[in-house]
């Protein structure tokens, strides 16, 4: 038996050479795009993470204000104060801005008041209330209304700073309070 060798029968040195530099050009696009997606996702998941803290602190505003109890809320200075029910008796409510967080001041009679952070990152916060005749107020009670009672609606809009951006970003959120529902 002879060993004979066709031509057509193996790959030359420039076929190999040819497959492998394809092979290294679709391996650095590969590269590229896993690279770029991850670095898209990072940026995503940090500003769902901010989403999410944002709408965890609108959250506990809303329920706190659905659950006011007296007629002695008061608004000065873009802090809104007020009592809503708890289990041992009513609970003394604060929010303000502390610092650079809105902050909920949360007390009983019996015990001093605790700070709890909601909010981070926060430049401004502003409360408008609303009375029964639909009209907003910054202050309550109303300089015009001393006897008001208790407001219809609240509005909180709170500037929310960004790493990305120096100008801080607005979210405003209306609330229905228990004065005003069903009417």
């Amino acid at each position: 038996m002879r060993n004979t060798r066709r031509g057509d029968a193996g790959l030359s040195l420039i076929e190999v050479l040819v497959s492998l530099a394809i092979f290294a050009v679709i391996g650095i696009a590969g590269l590229s795009v896993l690279s770029t997606v991850a670095r898209t996702g990072e940026r995503t998941e940090g500003r769902l993470d901010r989403l999410a803290e944002i709408d965890r602190a609108f959250l506990i505003v809303r329920r706190d204000l659905a659950q006011i109890t007296s007629a002695n809320v008061i608004l000065q200075s873009d802090v809104l104060s007020f009592q809503r029910r708890g289990n041992g008796g009513p609970i003394r409510i604060e929010y303000l801005l502390d610092d650079t967080a809105l902050t909920r001041r949360i007390g009983t009679v019996a015990n001093a008041p605790v700070d709890q952070r909601l909010l981070t990152g926060t430049a401004t916060s502003q409360w408008r209330l609303m009375d029964q005749a639909k009209t907003w107020h910054t202050v309550w009670p109303p300089a015009t209304d001393e006897n008001a009672g208790r407001p219809w609606a609240a509005e909180l809009t709170v500037g929310v700073s960004r790493k990305t951006v120096d100008v801080p970003q607005s979210v405003t959120r209306l609330i229905a309070l228990p004065a005003g529902q069903g009417r």
